[in-house]
């Protein structure tokens, strides 16, 4: 009897070693800022070529974007499993994650995506002013009541992600992580608020076996051009000669193995294994591209030379 889509994506959450067609891209976009109709295309496309999840948050588009997304899953329920973040307003700030705001912006979310339950709710930034059993527990409580299927951080510092982990295995929850993980490391400075996933993350991401959400994972189209690129009018945060000479490296063995230095690259993200690479495209051409990277089998010395020049 074959597996449902939201069947396949607890299998692919949880490693149990399941063959399919299934692959382990997450759909991101512009949702809410583009015409319905692109969104659709490319929802409906995704899907098709096996996609699993889309992700996106209660903020984004000034918070328009899942109701762009609940739009489409409405007409195909079933079809693809959501992810969507709650603690940011809808000018990307971040606000204090008390359960009653927290409940209150899920509800909202719920009605938004027309969804009975969202399948992976992240808190999208941190709360230092509250204790991590706190915020913890409000987790616990809205799988609890019926509104998040899995649950899990975004941006948190190691520590305190060591610690949700922690607290949440303890009631027999394994929690999703959500940070920016791709070939280029980008400054952290430029990144305004958002965090990498840097060695003390990925520690704890091995250690308590999470999956992980790796958005960015094209690091914004820097393996595909050979220019930096401003963001929000500010410094491309991944311009920095480790990333430039990474770049290189991908164009060097891309031409060995007849292939593009950005599938290069996202072929890098899909060899470490429970990493969900997030993609942005704006087509379905784009789209199939990306996914061309399950075709490139790396070998770990590629991996590390990729990265390491060694």
């Amino acid at each position: 009897m074959p597996h449902s889509p939201l069947q396949l994506l607890d299998g692919l959450l949880d490693e149990n070693g399941l063959e399919t067609a299934a692959h382990r891209f997450v759909l991101g976009g512009p949702f809410g800022a583009e015409p319905a109709e692109t969104t659709a295309e490319r929802l409906a496309h995704f899907a098709g070529a096996g996609g699993l999840l889309v992700e996106t948050s209660h903020s984004y588009a000034g918070g328009k974007a899942e109701s762009a997304v609940g739009d489409w899953l409405r007409k195909n329920p079933g079809t693809l499993g959501v992810a969507t973040k709650v603690g940011h307003d809808t000018t990307g700030g971040n606000i204090q994650l008390s359960r009653d705001t927290v409940f209150a912006h899920v509800r909202s979310a719920l009605d938004n995506l027309g969804v009975e339950a969202i399948d992976i709710l992240l808190y999208h930034c941190d709360d230092p002013s509250r204790s991590v059993a706190e915020l913890a527990d409000t987790l616990l409580s809205l799988v609890e009541a019926g509104h998040a299927r899995r649950v899990g951080v975004s941006n948190w510092r190691a520590e305190r992600l060591a610690a949700l982990a922690a607290r949440l295995g303890d009631s027999g929850h394994t929690p999703v992580a959500s940070y920016q993980f791709s070939l280029a490391e980008p400054d952290p400075a430029l990144l305004e608020g958002s965090l990498h996933a840097d060695s003390a993350v990925l520690d704890v991401v091995r250690r308590h076996r999470l999956a992980l959400i790796g958005w960015s994972s094209q690091a914004r189209g820097h393996f595909a051009r050979t220019e930096p690129k401003a963001h929000n009018g500010k410094p491309d945060p991944y311009d920095t000669e480790d990333n430039r000479t990474r770049r290189l490296r991908c164009v060097e063995l891309a031409r060995q193995l007849g292939a593009r230095p950005e599938t290069v690259a996202l072929a890098w993200t899909l060899h470490h294994p429970g990493v969900w690479p997030s993609i942005g495209p704006r087509t379905t051409a784009q789209i199939d591209s990306s996914l061309q990277a399950r075709r490139l089998t790396l070998t770990e010395e590629q991996v590390r030379w990729l990265r390491d020049g060694r």
